[in-house]
């Protein structure tokens, strides 16, 4: 089943005791139509505040499901949440770990005061930035790499960090909105959107364009950007 979603509603897709979650509003809809208990499997569990365009969930049923059944929980969803299509896959598949590429956006509103309309879908970013030099850094990612300097600290004790990226780029959608683009086989913890806080440093002047081979290098994430907020990250697509 493929969903799309806004995170601002949701602490995160994974659920949790205490604050709703995306995978709890699911499954309690599905479960409720098939009067029975439902877990789903989700590709990327999606933190606080970030929004899917695309995310991908798998559960099983006893039964043959119809074609439209998508449409018969999208009733029994929240409104944040929407279900856009179901199918029948094979016994083995797995949606997080049959996945071969994900494709992550972030989007940045240039404002130069607060934007209220935006904040839950974008980060504000009140500095000039030089896109050119954001977009000769993106170059930079693409290929395998040990993304350990972008990784959550906590999250990389003993780990593998290494990642392939197959496209990384920036697009210009309008007069205000920037969008970052990135596609690898898989993501460590706050991964994108601590690429992201390195770009806009690049774009703002903090660093320079040759300091992002030497961040990726050093494999400290204390030698990378911040990590921007949640709001601006999607989910766009997953591909097996």
């Amino acid at each position: 089943m493929v969903l799309q979603y806004d995170g601002g509603d949701f602490n995160g897709f994974q659920r949790q005791r205490s604050h709703p979650s995306v995978q709890q509003a699911v499954e309690e809809a599905i479960s409720l139509k098939l009067q029975r208990p439902v877990t789903v499997v989700a590709a990327g569990r999606t933190d606080a505040g970030v929004h899917a365009l695309g995310q991908v969930i798998h559960f099983d049923s006893d039964s043959l499901l119809p074609t439209d059944f998508h449409y018969r929980i999208n009733s029994l969803l929240p409104d944040s949440i929407a279900a856009l299509s179901c199918e029948r896959v094979d016994d083995d598949f797995n949606a997080r770990f049959s996945a071969k590429r994900k494709t992550y956006r972030y989007d940045i509103c240039m404002s130069k005061i607060h934007a209220p309309l935006m904040r839950r879908y974008c980060h504000i970013c009140v500095y000039d930035l030089d896109l050119d030099a954001m977009r000769a850094a993106c170059a930079y990612l693409v290929g395998e790499h040990d993304f350990r300097s972008f990784a959550l600290s906590e999250s990389v004790k003993e780990k593998n960090t290494v990642r392939t990226v197959y496209d990384a780029h920036i697009e210009e959608r309008d007069n205000s909105i920037i969008s970052f683009y990135i596609t690898g086989n898989g993501f460590l913890h706050n991964m994108v959107r601590s690429i992201v806080g390195t770009l806009i440093d690049i774009g703002r002047g903090r660093f320079s364009l040759g300091d992002m081979p030497c961040i990726i290098d050093a494999k400290d994430r204390r030698r990378a950007g911040k990590t921007v907020s949640g709001c601006g990250l999607y989910l766009v697509s997953v591909e097996y």
